[in-house]
């Protein structure tokens, strides 16, 4: 692994969170208007400005909506080193329009989101060099569809394949949705949990899982 690689994963300094190893996979677990979603795409993007290959895998927005997600959040995302697995779009297979776009059926077709994923996580490591963030939204979405020992497997599955090649991993969840042994559970395939909550107004944040990170709420 080159010096680059062995470089922590950064985030923006607004966000309470220090650097992560490469090879990490990252849990982040709040409720829907929490601020967790921001915070799991700013994971993600936050890589934008340094140059590094951005994947996201959606299950509850299309591909384009996400894709506008992102760009507000960066102030404009790198059109060539990004790749999106669309699991609500109504066409099968790569958008002809843009190839860094692939669609699959629906959420429930996990082997078609790992093929998906696997093919576009390659181009993007290629075009991106040896840094890919990858983000997964939602997994709730995904157990409504399969049986939750399914989905283990498919989260223990993406998440070696990202902790193979160095890179970044962060998979969102709802745990108001979840009971909390599901939620639990999946996070053993992680290496840490960031729980995200509302209080009063200011989006707080906790991690699980990493030293020198906020075991208390933290405010930001």
């Amino acid at each position: 692994m080159s010096q680059r690689a062995r470089k922590p994963y950064r985030f923006g300094d607004d966000l309470p969170l220090h650097g992560v190893d490469p090879g990490t996979n990252l849990l982040v677990a709040g409720p829907a208007m929490s601020g967790a979603r921001e915070v799991a795409l700013r994971l993600v993007t936050d890589g934008n400005d340094l140059g590094e290959g951005m994947m996201f895998v959606t299950t509850n927005k299309t591909g384009e909506k996400l894709l506008a997600q992102c760009d507000h959040l960066c102030g404009g995302m790198s059109r060539s080193r990004f790749g999106i697995v669309d699991c609500v779009g109504n066409q099968h297979g790569r958008d002809g329009d843009d190839e860094n776009i692939a669609t699959v059926s629906s959420p429930s077709d996990l082997t078609g989101i790992g093929i998906e994923f696997s093919g576009l996580y390659g181009s993007v490591h290629r075009n991106g060099g040896e840094r890919v963030r990858a983000g997964l939204y939602s997994l709730s979405t995904l157990l409504m569809y399969s049986e939750f020992r399914t989905v283990s497997r498919f989260v223990h599955t993406i998440g070696g394949r990202i902790d193979a090649a160095d890179g970044l991993g962060v998979f969102l969840i709802d745990p108001a949705t979840q009971d909390e042994r599901v939620v639990s559970t999946i996070a053993q395939f992680c290496d840490a949990r960031v729980d995200v909550r509302d209080e009063d107004g200011t989006t707080e944040l906790r991690v699980r899982g990493l030293d020198d990170h906020p075991r208390e709420w933290v405010g930001f």
